[in-house]
């Protein structure tokens, strides 16, 4: 089903591309005076560690769809539809209404300075907390993939990592060489929020399509 692949592809571009994953290792690198390869390095170690997370959780979810759909009509279906354009759109109502502002320079500044040695190492873990966090985001479309079989499944998550590894890499190569600067700016409720939409629509594509 192409809209459960697509939808698997845009959640994982549009959440990676929130400033809190991206720019927050581009300051970390010039705080810690990181060279280039040693960024895309870390780069590319958060997103596979993020992909790995929210896939791991994801197949949880996979394992209890396959469990629920055993014994439950075909209107599943549309429950799971119904209830990611509801969510969906109160999440992304929600982050649209957000008024949290972040300073990822200031913030980062203030955890790496004045540790050293394993106690710095721990603040590195920390600051990379958000990009390394699950997206949960995904599960409602891994929980709908189910209803298409465990085929669809994997390949919704293998799509999901490819774009979300992508998207990073990509994003932090821009950061390096300076074309980022106005999406560094951007806050990450937009982000979020047009997440939600996305997720709202697949929902509302399920029930129609229905």
């Amino acid at each position: 089903m192409e809209i459960i692949l697509l939808s698997a592809a845009l959640v994982g571009i549009i959440h990676m591309s929130a400033p809190d994953h991206w720019v927050t290792l581009i300051i970390l690198s010039r705080i810690s005076k990181w060279t280039r390869s040693r960024l895309l390095g870390v780069a590319a170690m958060t997103a596979t560690g993020h992909v790995a997370f929210s896939i791991l959780l994801g197949f949880v979810v996979v394992g209890l769809g396959l469990a629920f759909s055993e014994v439950v009509s075909t209107y599943a279906t549309y429950a799971i539809g119904a209830s990611m354009v509801v969510i969906g759109l109160a999440y992304g109502i929600r982050e649209l209404r957000s008024d949290v502002k972040e300073d990822y320079e200031e913030e980062v500044s203030q955890q790496i300075s004045g540790t050293q040695g394993v106690g710095k190492r721990f603040r590195y873990f920390a600051v990379m907390g958000a990009a390394l966090s699950p997206d949960l985001a995904i599960l409602p479309v891994f929980l709908l993939a189910v209803k298409g079989g465990l085929g669809l499944a994997v390949e919704s998550a293998i799509v999901f990592a490819v774009a979300s590894i992508l998207a990073l890499m990509i994003l932090v190569t821009l950061g390096i060489v300076g074309l980022s600067t106005a999406l560094e700016r951007v806050p990450p409720k937009y982000n979020d929020a047009l997440v939600g939409f996305v997720i709202a629509g697949v929902g509302a594509y399920v029930l129609l399509a229905g």
